[in-house]
């Protein structure tokens, strides 16, 4: 960064330095006190009753990618193109002709001139903070029986996390440092005149995260050899950036938004965490069948008997995403779609299969119109924000909670495991186990948000759909869902 008055004029002054002229990719952050603390209390001392908690500061260096990817800056690595002049309808261009070319240099290899454009950048902030996350909990425990039943609380804040802005964004120097403009807007008209995007790497992402969790573990149930563990967590997590690169669930943000949508206001992104999931259920067993385990016939004992069998049942509610309206696409992607401009739209929605595609799925209804939505113009649910390409707008919300991110939930999930377990003593020291492993042993296919089709103006149907069987809510992507059954034999010793 240079000098200047503002962020706006430190970016306008600032340029590249190399390391021997003082340039530094960070500065060091000294003083990351983490600490840790936790205690546990005994309420009644008669050990039935505990009481638990904890409190502590962990830190998350940088990683080498945010660094590493400055090998991309000039004077090292640039993007010129080149026009044929033999297929530009002006018949004019920077070479004649661009045949199927030897040297690996392409047209380059040639003779002629061409302008250097600005390129992007990959800048860091000098003045990075280190990525840290306070956590903690408090938890009491009660012995039932036979069994332990525990309730508990668990929080979290994430504070200086990773993220990345373009804070040279096309038209930016006329809207924040007055630059004339031709007609209200130049895109090349930038901050920093030297570069075209700049690709920030900073530490303004930040998040909360609260939980609650009702568990009952018991072993050995009624003497029938049966363990069970149930759990159950409500559960909401809040952040304006869930990945620095924005490579969330299912890569659905990625494919619509690199970072924040204004760099300059990081918590427009404020909302749902892209892997917030509210409701939990988790239920586990494994019950060593007490039947023929003891048999007087030696065949019955060692057929029949010694034979375990274990489930682990996974149900969850939807996880979030968000709508798009790439209509008013700015240099970073594509802006929040506001659903309180046209009422009636759900958060979540039902499926009804579509008869004419196999495993398709319309999922929340779209208002009627072109394209399906009545006004894209306020698409970032912001009414006051009518800057062309939405810089420099004044941010308010209208109240509505379908203006912000992720505020749309996809179907529930469920998930069922299990296996059979025989045991055969063979000596005092060996034993061989037989193990026959089932996942999803249901065969059941989840629905999943089709992730490339958020966009509402260039959809082609009035639906949000889902699909059956796509990892992570990609249609047509190989089936990740279908029934695995694997065998094996131990040997113990």
């Amino acid at each position: 960064m240079g000098p200047g008055a503002d962020l706006f004029d430190q970016i306008r002054n600032g340029a590249v330095e190399l390391a021997q002229n003082g340039g530094v990719f960070w500065k060091p952050d000294y003083g990351n006190f983490g600490p840790h603390i936790g205690f546990a209390w005994d309420l009644f001392g008669d050990g039935k009753t505990a009481l638990r908690g904890g409190y502590s500061i962990g830190y998350e260096r940088n990683f080498g990618n945010v660094t590493f990817n400055a090998i991309q800056n000039p004077p090292n690595y640039a993007v010129v193109s080149l026009v044929n002049a033999s297929v530009s309808p002006s018949g004019t261009g920077d070479v004649p002709t661009m045949p199927v070319y030897t040297d690996v240099a392409g047209p380059l290899a040639g003779t002629g001139t061409k302008a250097l454009p600005a390129v992007s950048q990959r800048a860091i902030d000098q003045n990075i903070k280190t990525a840290y996350a306070e956590t903690w909990n408090l938890s009491i425990d009660r012995s039932l029986g036979k069994g332990v039943f525990s309730v508990g609380y668990a929080g979290s804040h994430g504070v200086h996390l990773y993220d990345i802005a373009n804070i040279n964004p096309s038209g930016g120097g006329g809207v924040f440092l007055g630059d004339g403009t031709i007609n209200g807007y130049d895109p090349g008209n930038r901050l920093n005149l030297q570069y075209s995007n700049m690709n920030f790497r900073s530490d303004h992402a930040y998040s909360h995260y609260d939980a609650m969790n009702l568990k009952y573990a018991v072993t050995n149930l009624k003497n029938k050899g049966l363990n069970l563990t149930a759990n159950y967590t409500w559960s909401h997590s809040l952040d304006n950036l869930s990945s620095t690169f924005t490579e969330t669930y299912g890569g659905i943000s990625g494919a619509y938004q690199l970072g924040y949508i204004d760099g300059f206001n990081p918590q427009l992104n404020y909302g749902n965490s892209d892997f917030d999931i509210r409701h939990r259920l988790n239920l586990a067993a494994v019950w060593d069948i007490p039947f023929m385990k003891n048999a007087s016939s030696a065949v019955a004992r060692n057929v029949l008997g010694g034979w375990s069998v274990g489930t682990i049942l996974n149900i969850r509610s939807g996880m979030p995403f968000t709508i798009y309206d790439c209509s008013n696409a700015t240099n970073t992607g594509c802006p929040t779609w506001s659903g309180a401009a046209v009422a009636g739209v759900a958060r979540t929605g039902s499926s009804a299969e579509v008869s004419t595609v196999a495993n398709l799925f319309n999922y929340i209804s779209l208002p009627a119109g072109s394209p399906y939505v009545a006004d894209t113009a306020i698409s970032l649910g912001l009414p006051n924000c009518t800057a062309l390409y939405h810089v420099g707008c004044t941010y308010t919300t209208d109240g509505s909670p379908y203006t912000m991110r992720n505020q749309y939930f996809g179907p529930n999930f469920w998930n069922m495991d299990m296996n059979f377990i025989k045991n055969f003593k063979l000596t005092e020291r060996f034993s061989l186990q037989f193990r026959g492993e089932f996942y999803n042993i249901f065969n059941h296919s989840n629905a999943y948000i089709t992730g490339l089709n958020l966009d509402v103006s260039s959809i082609g149907t009035p639906y949000i759909q889902t699909e059956k069987g796509g990892i992570d809510g990609y249609a047509g992507q190989p089936n990740d869902e279908r029934r695995n059954i694997q065998f094996g034999l131990r040997l113990q010793f």
